[in-house]
């Protein structure tokens, strides 16, 4: 939490697109599901729009992978 950007590794990319994608599957798994949540639409509304933006993250911190580290995922691409 107190940590500097600049200090900021590669691993920390992939931590938080880990947990991205982890916390948009708990969502959409056993929040989105739920009877309760099924059965009121604005609070499956506003669970769906939850699962999108966590979605939304994953892609962002992805993206930023690739364009703060370039040379790594080149790296992967060869192998």
């Amino acid at each position: 939490m107190g940590r500097k950007r600049n200090n900021l590794d590669r691993f920390h990319y992939h931590e938080a697109l880990d947990r991205a994608f982890m916390v948009g599957n708990i969502v959409d798994e056993y929040l989105a599901e739920h009877p309760v949540v099924q059965k009121h639409k604005e609070l499956k509304e506003k669970v769906e729009k939850a699962t999108e933006l966590l979605a939304e993250v994953y892609q962002i911190i992805g993206g930023l992978d690739l364009k703060l580290f370039p040379d790594d995922s080149e790296m992967r691409d060869k192998q």
